[in-house]
């Protein structure tokens, strides 16, 4: 997999503009949680991991019953491509680890804006939840992709946490495409999460 060095200078520029992560639950009252990604990439015939992170306001109820319906909201930050790097981002996704244990029920999206003729659709695999929006997303400006809800029912027991799912670069967390403003060029960022600083991003006690 190659990336152009333009596309890397955006993952270098926008990881020194990055906050540092907070590795703590969230709740439905919390602060977003800034979770750290590591994006491979290769060019000059060579391989590089560069650091990258992205913020994202999840929420959950602290306490559930056994058997208790409860919902948990996934709202990641805007997309916004940096215009000095990119004219604009396609095929963004955004793939999330669902509570172990936990039965899903239904979903929605809900709210966004700056959207455009972007289509947003969400899918099911074993323990993850991904939600995909083709964009285009133009650089320099927020583009909100809805809210996920996701309705669950709860186990027996046992602590329920979500976090953003994600392994390598072939099994990305997060990705886009996007163009460089100067050549042209197309190149994939897939980012995953860093595994050596997790992040949980809501957690949920059954009690």
């Amino acid at each position: 997999m190659r990336i152009h060095s333009t596309l890397t200078r955006t993952l270098a520029v926008t990881a020194l503009a990055a906050t540092s992560a907070m590795a703590f639950p969230a709740s439905a009252s919390a602060a977003p949680s800034t979770v750290p990604y590591l994006c491979p990439v290769e060019f000059g015939g060579g391989s590089y991991v560069l650091e990258y992170s992205r913020k994202f306001d999840v929420s959950a109820p602290a306490t559930v019953r056994p058997q208790q319906t409860f919902t948990v909201a996934f709202d990641p930050e805007p997309i916004n491509p940096r215009t000095e790097f990119n004219t604009k981002a396609w095929d963004v996704k955004f793939v999330y680890n669902l509570p172990a244990g936990a039965k899903v029920l239904s979903h929605k999206l809900v709210g966004g804006s700056n959207l455009g003729s972007s289509k947003q659709t969400v899918s099911f695999s074993p323990g993850r939840v991904t939600v995909f929006a083709t964009g285009p997303f133009t650089a320099g400006v927020d583009a909100d992709v809805p809210t996920l809800k996701v309705n669950l029912r709860a186990p027996a027991g046992g602590e329920l946490t979500t976090s953003v799912a994600g392994t390598s670069a072939t099994d990305p967390g997060f990705r886009w495409m996007a163009e460089d403003p100067t050549t042209f060029e197309i190149g994939e960022l897939p980012c995953y999460p860093n595994p050596a600083t997790p992040v949980v991003l809501s957690r949920t006690t059954v009690s």
